[in-house]
C-alpha cells in the first residue's frame, strides 16, 4: 500500500496570481457558510385547509322601540375543532332581491346591539367587531356572534346571506375582463323567503330555502345540519 504524503504549499512557493485566486476562493466559501439562511416563505391560510363548525341561528326582523326603525339580525355559534388555535374574522353580508348588498354592522347603532342582547337573554353575544380575534380549540371555547343590518327596504321577497371566514379554502381564477388572477374564498350561502306583510310577520324567523344553485356562483357542496341541507358552499 502506497501512502501519499500531503504536500504543503507555502505562500512563498505560489505565484502572486495563484495566491490571490486561492484567497478569493476561500473568501467566497466563508461568505457562503456564514451567510444567514433565508427566511422560509410564509404559509398562506389557503394551504392550511381548516374549517370551523357553524351552528346557525335564525334570521329575524327587529323593530327598535326608540325610533321604530327595523333591523335584520342573525345569530350563530362557531367552534374550532381543528388541531390549533385560529383567528376568526367573519364577513357576513345580506343580498336583497332588490339588488342591495348590506354589510353587517354598518348603519347599526350600538344601542340596538345592546337591546338585542337583552331581548335574547345572552349578554355574551359578540357583534361583528368584538368577535374578531382568537378562536381557541375545543367546544368549551366556542363563541356566539350576532350580525345586524338595517332593514329599510321591506318590499322584498327573497334574502341571501353570505358568510365568509369559516374556512381557509380558496381558489384562484382569471378575471373574465382583465385576465388577472383573482382569489375566490369558500363562502356559505343561505337563501331565505320573505313572506307576508312585515307588519304582521314581526320577529318570526324567515323561511330557509334549501333549493341549490338558485342564485350566484355554482354550489360546490351542501352545508348540512342533521343530514339535511341548510345552505350551500360556494366560492365568492
Amino acid at each position: 500500500m502506497v501512502q501519499m504524503r500531503p504536500t504543503r504549499l507555502s505562500r512563498s512557493s505560489l505565484g502572486p496570481a495563484c495566491a490571490l485566486l486561492i484567497a478569493t476562493a476561500m473568501a467566497m466559501v466563508v461568505g457562503i457558510t456564514t451567510a444567514p439562511a433565508p427566511a422560509s416563505a410564509p404559509v398562506s391560510a389557503s394551504s392550511l385547509d381548516w374549517q370551523l363548525d357553524l351552528a346557525p341561528g335564525d334570521l329575524r326582523l327587529y323593530v327598535d322601540p326608540v325610533d321604530g326603525r327595523r333591523y335584520w339580525y342573525f345569530t350563530y355559534t362557531v367552534t374550532n375543532q381543528t388541531e390549533r388555535d385560529l383567528v376568526f374574522a367573519p364577513r357576513i353580508e345580506l343580498f336583497m332581491d332588490s339588488g342591495e348588498v348590506l354589510r353587517s354592522g354598518r348603519g347599526v347603532p350600538s344601542r340596538v346591539i345592546g337591546q338585542l342582547k337583552k331581548l335574547l337573554g345572552n349578554p355574551l353575544l359578540e357583534d361583528q367587531n368584538r368577535i374578531i380575534g382568537d378562536l381557541r380549540v375545543g367546544k368549551e371555547n366556542a363563541r356566539t356572534g350576532i350580525a345586524v343590518w338595517p332593514a329599510e327596504d321591506q318590499d322584498i321577497t327573497e334574502v341571501t346571506l353570505f358568510f365568509q371566514g369559516l374556512s381557509s379554502d380558496r381558489k384562484v381564477v382569471k378575471h373574465p375582463k382583465t385576465d388577472q388572477p383573482v382569489s375566490l374564498y369558500r363562502t356559505l350561502r343561505r337563501e331565505y323567503v320573505v313572506a307576508g306583510d312585515p307588519e304582521q310577520r314581526g320577529s318570526t324567523p324567515l323561511v330557509l330555502d334549501t333549493r341549490k344553485n338558485r342564485r350566484g356562483p355554482m354550489c360546490e357542496s351542501e352545508f348540512q345540519i342533521g343530514g339535511k341541507s341548510a345552505g350551500c358552499w360556494i366560492y365568492r
